[in-house]
């Protein structure tokens, strides 16, 4: 029932109301509240369903959006946890790289170490007196060649062996010809010490530069500073150039190894035949 209906119903009870008797007005009043009262059930009854349809709706959703929310959390969770894995992935695969780059340039490091020992073992000096010249050999292979002015070995100074060795190994090289050196010995329990030199001497005027000292008394040096001094120092000398003497101070090592190739000896010659006597 409608409020215009009410309303309607209300004027024609008072209406009634005004014309007629007691009981009419009191079961007149009676219906009428029954009717409102009908009227506010139905309403309220519709208003329910209403609300009861909305909340349904509402609660659907909620269980929609709940389910939203623990899928959006577990999601969370996951690529939290993925992360969590891919920061560790990720330091341990910088760990490895660098790990991997530092075995590698030790690698390397280690493999020019071997390279060099390899050069300063196969590499050598090899003194041809037949062709008077000095190789740098590895090998069998020469790789350099340079001329020398005495083929054999020429002796200055005395107090020399006849001959050097034919095989010798370099002991220490130096740039410029040092001035003589400061000795100690001991003598008859005594230490007997002689201090270093200074400034120029024999025999740094006598091997000028790019020297390299044997074990032996051969020497290999560029040319002299003084001819004088050179002539009065004990050792042997090939007569390097100043760039072959360079090459070879930068292409030797200390601990290479020098071959003394000798020239070959001419035949002897043959004895006479004796006449058979007659």
């Amino acid at each position: 029932m409608s409020i215009y209906s009410i309303r309607t119903a209300g004027a024609r009870w008072s209406r009634a109301l005004s014309r007629g008797s007691p009981r009419d007005i009191l079961w007149a009043v009676g219906v009428s509240l029954l009717i409102a009262l009908n009227a506010t059930r139905l309403h309220l009854k519709s208003e329910c369903r209403a609300l009861e349809e909305r909340l349904s709706d509402v609660e659907a959703r909620g269980e929609r959006l709940s389910r939203i929310a623990e899928e959006a959390g577990a999601a969370q969770s996951l690529k939290a946890r993925d992360l969590s894995a891919f920061k560790d992935d990720l330091s341990k695969l910088t760990q490895s790289r660098r790990s991997l780059y530092e075995g590698g340039l030790q690698l390397q490091e280690e493999k020019r170490l071997l390279e060099k020992q390899w050069e300063i073992v196969s590499v050598y000096l090899m003194i041809d007196e037949e062709a008077k010249k000095i190789h740098l050999m590895r090998g069998e292979q020469s790789l350099e060649s340079y001329p020398i002015s005495y083929a054999p070995s020429h002796g200055f100074g005395a107090g020399l062996s006849p001959t050097p060795p034919p095989f010798l190994q370099i002991v220490s090289k130096e740039r410029f010809a040092h001035p003589e050196r400061g000795k100690s010995e001991q003598v008859a329990g005594q230490l007997q010490w002689e201090p270093p030199q200074v400034g120029t001497s024999v025999r740094s005027n006598a091997l000028g530069e790019y020297v390299m000292f044997t074990r032996g008394a051969l020497i290999l040096h560029g040319p002299p500073r003084k001819t004088e001094e050179h002539g009065l120092f004990p050792h042997y000398c090939v007569g390097l150039g100043l760039g072959a003497a360079r090459k070879l101070y930068l292409n030797s090592f200390i601990g290479t190894k020098i071959w003394i190739k000798p020239a070959p000896r001419p035949a002897a010659p043959a004895a006479p035949a004796k006449e058979k006597k007659k």
